[in-house]
């Protein structure tokens, strides 16, 4: 029973997603004592006890999402100065709290993203998660919605052009910084697949979509890169994967 309601966070953590079951765990933990902290999206003076933490993360219509993941990393920090132990043991790893949200699915979904993110210790490694987890977002996206409309490889931005233009915006300049000369297709265009995962071009809609992805709508980014890192993600087109990523990691924080 408990199972059903349990979400995988990594390899080593866990979390409940229904509202009731910690309490009812940490009876069942006769032997064991621990403290649990209550998150919030308003910043509350916490004093820690020499105890395992458990956290009560509470999600509302009108949570800040960004404050409470910003809450959780400042009371993990204290936590590893503390050398406080996260999650108490079931079965083979921990539970480390339990998400309390009566938001819609897609609310819940995002919400687990970010903890996952939060509970990757390795900057290059937590990058690399936030990176290709929008990057399977912003496809499944396209390909849920068919902004782009290809018909005989033309899309709907390039149907009325005098001439046949095929692939819609995977162009470029062939002197990109001053934008002149004639274009090209991108290098990393094949078999009509973008062939490495360039962030911002998955970002970018041209004026014939009206839709316009916003990376403060991305909680991934919104809650985890700096202004420098967004810069990064908003500029770096016709750029390779490991490349962008790099570059987000030498601006980490």
């Amino acid at each position: 029973m408990l199972g059903e309601n349990i979400k995988k966070l990594n390899e080593e953590y866990d979390i409940f997603i229904q509202k009731g079951l910690l309490k009812k765990f940490i009876d069942s933990k006769k032997n064991e004592f621990c403290q649990i902290i209550t998150i919030k999206d308003k910043k509350n003076k916490i004093k820690l006890k020499e105890l395992p933490v458990l956290f009560s993360i509470q999600i509302g219509k009108d949570t800040n999402l960004k404050n409470i993941i910003k809450n959780i990393q400042r009371i993990l920090k204290k936590c590893n100065k503390k050398k406080l132990d996260i999650g108490i043991k079931y079965k083979e790893k921990k539970i480390i709290g339990e998400l309390i949200d009566d938001n819609i699915q897609e609310s819940k979904i995002e919400i687990i993203k970010c903890l996952k993110a939060v509970f990757i210790k390795e900057k290059s490694k937590k990058i690399e998660y936030i990176y290709d987890q929008v990057c399977e977002e912003l496809d499944e996206e396209f390909a849920k919605n068919n902004y782009c409309d290809f018909k005989d490889d033309i899309c709907i931005g390039k149907r009325n052009c005098s001439e046949r233009v095929t692939m819609g915006c995977c162009h470029k300049f062939k002197h990109p910084i001053t934008m002149n000369g004639e274009l090209k297709e991108c290098p990393y265009l094949v078999d009509r697949h973008c062939s490495t995962q360039c962030i911002t071009c998955k970002l970018f809609t041209c004026d014939a979509i009206k839709v316009k992805f916003k990376l403060k709508n991305i909680p991934l980014i919104e809650c985890f890169f700096n202004p420098i890192q967004k810069l990064i993600v908003k500029t770096n087109f016709f750029t390779k994967r490991e490349k962008i990523i790099d570059r987000l990691v030498l601006f980490s924080i």
